[in-house]
């Protein structure tokens, strides 16, 4: 049973409002040894902070990655950034407000478990108040260990209903509201357009459905 309470609600964007106090200050991280990178990375300000992942293939702690203010930042830019080495987060993952970035594909194509040793509020995974993303694209991911999922207030964001959780993670208490109307949405799983469905079908909350996270990938099951 879940029960999500105003207070519940405005102590998360409380939250969420000291990270962003707390990103305009110096972070240290430790240097990438072998390509573990930590003790948690934050990513904020600047798109230039997206050098902190280069060479990671562990994050060893959280990634934060929050309100990314260039003027000039947009989907073309968000589109030449990918960190392709990076396959695990020991922590969380949590975006807020990061302009242009319309999908997590690109930058984390081989991100494959989210470990939820420690987590934010419950949470392994936060996507919250991504104006632009339009999916989730993280096409590689295959098991969140620990925590549940927030995925609230991302106004274009679609290819949710898309999704089995349940074949990453325990979903009993995820918690998804918000965003765009799943009516509004043209989810289109890889060979439904040509009548030769790629992707596995499965039962999640009573729904029967195709399995994707985006017109080119299909989702397979947990590892």
């Amino acid at each position: 049973m879940r029960c999500w309470t105003a207070r519940t609600h405005l102590s998360l964007f409380c939250a969420l409002l000291l990270l962003l106090l707390l990103s305009l200050s110096v972070h240290c991280q430790w240097p990438s040894n072998d390509g573990i990178c930590g003790p948690g990375i934050d990513i904020g300000n600047d798109i230039s902070d997206f050098k902190k992942l280069e060479n990671c293939t562990v994050v060893e702690g959280y990634l934060k990655i929050l309100l990314i203010v260039n003027k000039n930042t947009n989907q073309e830019v968000f589109r030449t950034l990918s960190f392709p080495k990076l396959t695990m987060i020991t922590d969380y993952l949590l975006l807020f407000r990061v302009p242009g970035l319309d999908s997590l594909s690109t930058l984390f194509p081989n991100l494959s478990v989210i470990r939820g040793r420690n987590l934010f509020y419950n949470y392994a995974l936060v996507i919250f108040e991504m104006n632009n993303l339009k999916d989730i694209g993280l096409y590689s991911l295959r098991n969140i260990t620990r925590g549940a999922i927030r995925i609230e207030k991302n106004p274009e964001l679609c290819y949710l209903d898309s999704v089995d959780w349940s074949l990453i993670m325990n979903a009993d208490l995820n918690f998804i509201d918000g965003n765009k109307q799943a009516k509004e949405c043209a989810d289109v799983c890889p060979g439904l357009v040509e009548d030769n469905p790629q992707c596995i079908k499965t039962t999640f909350s009573g729904v029967s459905n195709y399995r994707c996270w985006t017109s080119d990938h299909c989702q397979t099951g947990k590892s």
